[in-house]
């Protein structure tokens, strides 16, 4: 039976703060971490308000493993966390024996990740470098679980709502906020990049 989770967001914020993110992330994977803030919000939406985080989860694309993290630490009885990178999962591990938790962590492209879990949580590439990577993200995520919190550009809104509803989906919550991505790439002009974000309640 998975633990009642106790924590408030802010000591889930603070906690994931901590984690380690890459230090050379790749373009071409659209690697940029979710902010402990945002996540944050994400997880005790998932895990708080709508009780989406007490049986399996699994979180496609996790990086470095913040959302999986928090997912335990927000009550999952099992969390899974899969990325392509070997690089993002080694610091993955790292994250999650620095925070105690346990999670099973799997390197594989998403179209090749079997079983039915009962949530999905993910701050799958957005689509600005690969076009429609967050779309196939968004069905694969549909396929595994009945429910899948999800993050994407708050730009991309209109579009995302078509594809969730031809897939028989329906968007149950959404709020807004703002991603703050720290200079990673030589592209970024500023210190922080500021992108505005919504983050999404799927169900079937």
């Amino acid at each position: 039976m998975a633990k009642e989770q106790t924590v408030s967001k802010r000591q889930l914020e603070i906690q994931l703060g901590k984690l380690k993110i890459l230090e050379t992330p790749k373009l071409g994977l659209e690697q940029y971490p979710v902010s402990s803030e945002v996540a944050a919000e994400l997880l005790y939406m998932a895990g708080f308000e709508h009780r989406d985080l007490h049986g399996e989860t699994i979180d496609l694309g996790t990086g470095t493993g913040r959302l999986a993290i928090g997912a335990v630490i927000m009550g999952s009885m099992k969390v899974v966390g899969v990325d392509i990178d070997e690089r993002s999962i080694a610091l993955a591990r790292e994250n999650a024996i620095a925070a105690g938790v346990q999670v099973e962590w799997v390197v594989s492209d998403v179209d090749e990740v079997v079983g039915k879990y009962d949530t999905v949580i993910m701050n799958p590439p957005y689509g600005t470098r690969s076009p429609h990577l967050d779309v196939r993200f968004l069905k694969r995520a549909f396929e595994l679980a009945p429910i899948s919190y999800s993050i994407h550009k708050s730009s991309t809104r209109d579009y995302l709502r078509g594809v969730i509803a031809k897939k028989n989906r329906k968007v149950d919550d959404v709020r807004t906020m703002s991603l703050n991505i720290p200079h990673l790439f030589p592209f970024h002009h500023k210190k922080w990049e500021n992108v505005k974000v919504d983050l999404y309640r799927i169900v079937s």
